[in-house]
């Protein structure tokens, strides 16, 4: 009775471990027959990367010899969309090729991208609404915090910029959208303002003349729109005039508020005018 319940589990164990080697069998020769598929899947793969770079490559050529340099960023942009475009149609149909269920893959980087890409998302369509906005563009001087400099390039995670210093700011194109920007060289003028006293025994219409010679006789300083000097105020020990004028926002503004500065001192030193110090007047009870 044992023997023959011996032997039948025996024949059990012999029919499963056939059927196990057959499906082996039979998964191993779907994996080989499916080698020369994932290899040219891989293949085109590799290939679209080649291909997306001549094609960002020309893209970017032949708008170059079509727009002006203020029209650099859709340059760009319409290089990184063809770049990205091929990328996606070639790795889409590689992986077609090799066999693999595209819907898995799909759902796989959905869940990944909710997360892990969160930053990496907001950041690259931050840096593609930059570009299509303009509001600042490539050689334009902005402050972002308390960091100003020189826009030099704008990828598609990051801008970079050159502080004054000369230093290399690498700032997240999220916080360009979302914090506040303030750029000095978007328009084409700029309004400098200095603000100089003098003592109140000052003749003011000559001092307003001599202020409006400056201003008209330095260089930089444009004629329209027009120059103003006004008088802001009467302060403890002077009177304060403001001197307004516009300039060429990308032409050396700060040198052009320099010379206009050093003027300003030299054309008071010839006419007698004097800038105040600080006056005490002290009075003794009798």
């Amino acid at each position: 009775m044992l023997t023959a319940h011996a032997a039948a589990a025996v024949d059990a164990a012999e029919g499963v471990a056939d059927g196990t080697v057959l499906e082996l069998a039979g998964l191993l020769q779907k994996v080989i027959a499916q080698i020369p598929l994932i290899i040219a899947g891989i293949t085109v793969i590799i290939l679209s990367f080649g291909v997306a770079s001549v094609v960002r490559n020309i893209v970017e050529g032949k708008l170059a010899e079509r727009i002006e340099n203020e029209h650099k960023e859709i340059q760009i942009l319409a290089g990184r969309m063809s770049h990205s475009g091929i990328l996606i149609i070639g790795i889409t149909v590689g992986l077609k090729i090799a066999g693999i269920d595209l819907t898995s893959i799909i759902a796989a980087a959905a869940f990944g991208v909710g997360f892990a890409l969160k930053d990496l998302i907001m950041n690259f369509l931050a840096g593609v609404m930059i570009l299509v906005g303009r509001q600042f563009s490539i050689g334009d001087f902005i402050k972002i915090g308390s960091t100003i400099g020189k826009v030099v390039e704008i990828q598609s995670r990051v801008t970079i910029l050159q502080a004054i210093d000369g230093t290399k700011v690498i700032v997240p194109n999220s916080n360009l959208f979302k914090k506040e920007v303030i750029s000095f060289t978007s328009n084409p003028f700029r309004r400098i303002e200095i603000l100089v006293g003098v003592e109140y025994r000052s003749n003011l219409n000559n001092v307003i003349k001599v202020c409006m010679k400056v201003l008209k006789n330095t260089k930089g300083v444009l004629v329209e729109p027009k120059p103003a000097v006004l008088i802001s105020e009467f302060a403890d020990s002077s009177i304060n005039l403001k001197l307004r004028a516009w300039v060429d926002s990308k032409g050396g503004w700060v040198k052009v508020k320099s010379n206009v500065i050093l003027n300003l001192k030299n054309e008071f030193d010839e006419y007698g005018i004097t800038i105040p110090w600080p006056i005490r007047t002290v009075v003794y009870d009798k």
